[in-house]
């Protein structure tokens, strides 16, 4: 597991050559890449030695493993990255093999696509730890643990209001207990 320090920057200018989005950057076509597992931060670092611009959003998570807490950068959106790249470049970020394929972003859609991305780079930068994935989980939603030691454990949603808040029942035992699991971990069952 790489550390903090060893994590690629969440985005990269290859226009200033500095981990902070030019305005330039905005203007080049966005794609958005479906790699392979646990690569996202590899390919990142492939795209700053190949000069291209991207933006990997992570969020820093709190894990325990082994009795002991670590904290890492995760990626907010698992298997994407996001890439600023005319034709050469995002051949060139195929050749890396570490995409599996590219979510189609049509020209309408190029400027929506990029204001959002901008809006979330900033939001990132200047308040990093407010920004969560929201998992759409309703209360009394059957959900299945993903990771973390009670991995593979199935609970339902107690409260909507926060959706980390799960019942874990253990029927054989005649009751139940609650746990909180961050919602990143949580997938609908």
């Amino acid at each position: 597991m790489l550390t903090k320090s060893q994590d690629p920057p969440i985005s990269y200018s290859a226009t200033t050559g500095s981990d902070c989005l030019a305005a330039d950057d905005w203007q080049t076509p966005w794609h958005v890449a479906y790699c392979k597992p646990r690569q996202e931060k590899s390919l990142a670092r492939d795209l700053i030695s190949l000069g291209v611009s991207y933006f990997l959003p992570m969020v820093e998570r709190v894990s325990t493993s082994g009795g002991r807490r670590r904290t890492a950068l995760n990626p907010l959106f698992p298997s994407y990255l996001f890439f600023a790249a005319e034709e050469q470049e995002r051949l060139a970020a195929v050749k890396t093999n570490r995409i599996l394929h590219f979510l189609q972003v049509n020209e309408a859609e190029q400027q929506v696509l990029s204001r959002e991305l901008e809006s979330l780079e900033a939001c990132l930068r200047t308040q990093p730890k407010e920004v969560e994935l929201y998992n759409h989980l309703v209360k009394g939603q059957r959900v299945r643990i993903t990771g973390g030691g009670m991995k593979d454990w199935e609970g339902i949603v107690e409260d909507a209001s926060r959706p980390h808040k799960v019942w874990v029942g253990v029927s054989t035992l005649g009751g139940g207990v609650l746990v909180e699991v961050h919602g990143d971990l949580l997938a609908a069952h």
